[in-house]
């Protein structure tokens, strides 16, 4: 398999799946209190989005890794999930609208599990492969260009409705790209003797997610995806509502972070290679507790959007540092297994329960809420620095370069 052609394809398909989620995830809230619901109605519909986080991604890499073609299970989520994206356009109330987005979550959230272990098990056999970090750039530039795009387009409306219909063309394309040009390395291994005689790797996966360490990085992660949760669903709200921002500016200024996340995302390795992975943690949940301080006990427009030079090492911790760490616990046989168990139990969880509890307490106090959120950052920071160690196998050449933590 030629390293380069199977790059490309990697690159596209996170460019097209964040270029999805950089669509629809700026303006869902927006989209939602245009469409008449309250915040806790808005807080329901992104935590039932959430359980799609819970349900598919381990059943769907339980596939990946048994065998099915990687890039045919892409296609289809993606197909779905663009069909769904085009009913929550068509429908209208309460009730139509959180079945439909709640669909189009259940198809989309395996996609990140899938394209991670696509990426990790062409890596683990290709020595010249990129980082990780260096091809999941792309999809940080792929949050960025449908906003950009976006402002344009919403000057001339009065709804953000073309946000969610930009999200069902990334998605229409993420399913071409998968079947036309991903990485087959699934394909050629089905026939590996391993692969056969391990039958249940989620079952290994468990196992590896329940070993001491990497069981409190997943109890302090679970904590920053509630805050983050919370951060994501009323972010938006807090720009409109709160500071008086008109709508078409919510894409832009979530761009400020996303361009800046590009330079944290290309130093990912320099950084864990002196923080070591465990310093990274630390720093990350510590800036994550800073930026929603600031947004609950400083509201003005200037530090809304100054915190967004914060948001890089946010995106670090979220979705870049587990992806690597978790790689270096897995075994050959359960490497989209393990991406997606956490996917289920420790992000999806975590996302369900903090929109929902946010969403409530968003109805008092907007302030309170990103202050009660950021207590809950100081806990996990807490046990990355008192109770996590990283063992041999999991060193800052590991965490900087996949291809090495895969051998």
């Amino acid at each position: 398999m030629a390293i380069v052609p199977a790059v490309r394809g990697v690159r596209a398909q996170y460019f097209l799946a964040f270029g999805a989620m950089g669509s629809v995830l700026p303006f869902l809230s927006v989209f939602l209190a245009e469409r008449g619901l309250s915040r806790s109605q808005i807080g329901y519909v992104t935590g039932a989005a959430s359980l799609g986080v819970v349900l598919t991604p381990v059943l769907i890499t339980l596939l990946a890794d048994a065998a099915v073609a990687g890039r045919v299970l892409m296609a289809a989520v993606f197909t779905i999930s663009a069909g769904m994206l085009v009913a929550v356009l068509g429908v209208n109330g309460f009730w139509p609208i959180l079945v439909a987005y709640a669909l189009h979550a259940l198809a989309f959230a395996p996609i990140a599990p899938l394209q991670d272990g696509i990426y990790f098990a062409a890596a683990s056999r290709d020595p010249v492969a990129p980082p990780y970090h260096v091809v999941r750039v792309w999809g940080t530039v792929g949050y960025i260009v449908p906003s950009a795009v976006l402002y344009f387009v919403l000057t001339r409306v009065s709804s953000v409705a073309p946000a969610l219909a930009c999200g069902a063309a990334m998605c229409v394309g993420g399913a071409l790209n998968a079947l036309l040009f991903l990485p087959r390395v699934d394909e050629q291994l089905a026939h590996d003797v391993e692969r056969k005689r391990n039958r249940l790797p989620t079952i290994a996966a468990a196992r590896a997610l329940l070993e001491p360490h990497v069981l409190v990085f997943c109890v302090a992660m679970a904590l920053v995806h509630f805050a983050a949760a919370g951060y994501y669903q009323l972010y938006p709200l807090y720009l409109t509502d709160n500071l008086g921002i008109e709508k078409r500016w919510v894409g832009v200024i979530a761009n400020v972070g996303v361009v800046v996340e590009i330079f944290f995302m290309l130093g990912f390795g320099w950084l864990s290679a002196r923080l070591t992975l465990r310093g990274l943690m630390i720093a990350g949940v510590a800036t994550i507790v800073l930026r929603l301080l600031l947004l609950a006990f400083v509201p003005t427009n200037a530090v809304a959007i100054g915190t967004q030079l914060l948001h890089g090492m946010m995106v670090l911790v979220l979705h870049v540092a587990p992806p690597i760490y978790l790689n270096g616990r897995a075994g050959e046989t359960f490497r989209s297994s393990i991406q997606g168990l956490y996917a289920m139990a420790v992000a999806g969880g975590a996302r369900i329960v903090g929109s929902i509890v946010t969403g409530r307490t968003a109805e008092y106090s907007l302030a309170l809420t990103f202050a009660g959120c950021a207590a809950l950052c100081v806990i996990a920071t807490g046990l990355f620095y008192f109770a996590f160690r990283e063992e041999a196998r999991d060193a800052p050449a590991a965490v900087s370069d996949p291809a090495a933590a895969a051998v």
